[in-house]
């Protein structure tokens, strides 16, 4: 039984209550900068180099130009000193990296905890249903009931592949979730775990509020750029961000700096994983990735890349995106096909969607698949359209996952003929400060081929061999309210 005035407490404490009304930073209200410019015969893995470090030659560009604001490790070092110190600084920050995977996935349960309907038949609490409630008593109890049905759940998750993980987050916390005394400690886990988020996010949005220059329209996005520099890591994906990169794409072919069916090579960091997002995301389907086909069905579309001829290589710290690419690639062997589910909300005040989107979610898959039939969602989903496609199994084999951090890892050795004509990352930077920012484009820019394109959606600062000013910025909204994004194009010379 529940064990209600704890968690009642536990959660009043916490901030967990602060539902009530609008209090979220959304990624998606960030302004968008006005322009300063206007898969085939795959029956084996795709090609693909060993992984090595940053080597120092390459970092002593990135550690000259950010000698004031380096790692405390680092600063003050003699040249000999930091050349000495390197490959160690570099494992250990390596390590740094990828432990912020786990906040990322405490995250993504307690948006579980929110949003799902796998594991209840209550109504989501979304914002706008919680607004729409009486008293703070009723969204408290609410969030409380689905809490209870979330931890019973988690204490027998059956096939649902996101309860197991979300078992396996609280066994690594030392709690048995199948006892009395487990279940109270994964409520009050939980409970922590949304205070924290909670706390974050209010000071996300303190920062984005004091990064607002009067009378400087788009002065606050280099603010933006490093905004979550210290958030856990997850594994989000929104198809809102693939929409923008289909239009991103598309202003690179308006610029014709490349030739029509050229693109065989790219490269993905952080393809995403829809487990559950932050911003009120769904989980009536299996988990999926998406930006992966979507990139490859934009380029087709658009007439810069052969699928027969285009390989895609994923570049994730995630084991669990890794494996679940590898998954996918392993059935495509046996001729079974990746199923994509598009769910589109269409009963959301805060989104009036513009038409570009909606034909865009109409029209996605039409170059790698075909349309079948989609899961249903639940009656307490809310009003939510869906699409369903079915992708060939070549193009999932087109796609291969490789474990890289970007910060401080490159593929390495790389041939002219296997460097990337595009890479991309989407709602990735943003969780890296200036420094990291700067090895990252170093490893990027390693990778690109002369005349390649590096496709990100913050501004950032990028040293040579990538152009230091965006070769293309394209402006992209996503509803009649204005909510948008902005995508950054920097050119290899």
């Amino acid at each position: 039984m529940r064990k209600g005035i704890p968690i009642v407490a536990a959660m009043a404490a916490a901030g967990v209550m602060s539902f009530w009304g609008r209090n979220r930073f959304h990624a998606d209200s960030r302004p968008v900068a006005q322009p300063a410019t206007q898969a085939a015969d795959a029956s084996t893995r795709p090609s693909i180099p060993g992984k090595t470090p940053i080597p120092f030659a390459d970092a002593r560009p990135v550690l000259d130009a950010h000698r004031n604001d380096l790692p405390p490790d680092l600063k003050g070092k003699a040249p000999r000193e930091l050349e000495s110190a390197w490959l160690a600084w570099v494992a250990r920050h390596d390590a740094a990296i990828r432990a912020r995977l786990a906040e990322g996935d405490e995250d993504s349960l307690v948006n579980l905890w929110l949003y799902g309907t796998t594991f209840t038949t209550l109504p989501r609490a979304t914002e706008q249903h919680m607004a729409s409630l009486k008293t703070r008593a009723m969204a408290e109890e609410l969030l409380l009931r689905r809490l209870d049905d979330l931890v019973a759940g988690l204490a027998a998750p059956g096939g649902n592949e996101r309860l197991q993980f979300g078992r396996l987050l609280v066994e690594r916390q030392a709690i048995d979730p199948t006892t009395e005394a487990g279940q109270e400690q994964t409520r009050i886990y939980l409970v922590t775990a949304r205070e924290r988020a909670i706390t974050a996010l209010a000071r996300y949005r303190r920062a984005a509020e004091s990064a607002k220059r009067p009378g400087q329209a788009g002065a606050e996005l280099p603010a933006y750029a490093t905004m979550y520099h210290d958030r856990g890591l997850s594994s989000d994906t929104k198809l809102t961000a693939d929409f923008a990169l289909d239009k991103a794409i598309e202003a690179i072919r308006g610029n014709g700096t490349l030739a029509p069916q050229t693109v065989r090579r790219v490269a993905i960091v952080g393809p995403g994983l829809d487990f559950t997002d932050k911003a009120e995301g769904y989980d009536f389907y299996p988990q999926q990735t998406i930006q992966p086909f979507a990139f490859v069905d934009s380029l087709t579309r658009l007439g810069l890349a052969r699928p027969e001829e285009l390989r895609v290589t994923t570049l994730d710290l995630s084991p669990r995106v890794n494996r679940h690419l590898a998954a996918a690639r392993q059935r495509a062997m046996a001729g079974e096909p990746y199923v994509i589910q598009l769910p589109l909300a269409n009963d959301d005040p805060k989104h009036q969607w513009d038409p570009a989107l909606v034909g865009y979610w109409q029209r996605f898959g039409d170059r790698i698949g075909e349309d079948v039939a989609p899961i249903p969602p639940p009656a307490v989903a809310g009003g939510v359209r869906v699409r369903a496609v079915r992708v060939r199994p070549a193009v999932t084999l087109s796609i291969a996952p490789q474990d890289l951090d970007i910060i401080v890892e490159r593929l390495e050795p790389l041939r002219d003929e296997e460097r990337f004509d595009l890479i991309v990352a989407t709602n990735v930077l943003v969780y890296y400060d200036a420094f990291d920012q700067a090895l990252a484009l170093a490893n990027v820019a390693r990778m690109l081929r002369p005349g390649g394109y590096f496709i990100t959606n913050y501004a950032v600062s990028p040293l040579p061999p990538l152009e230091a000013s965006a070769s293309i910025v394209t402006p992209v909204f996503f509803d009649r309210q204005g909510n948008g994004d902005t995508l950054f194009c920097y050119r290899r010379r």
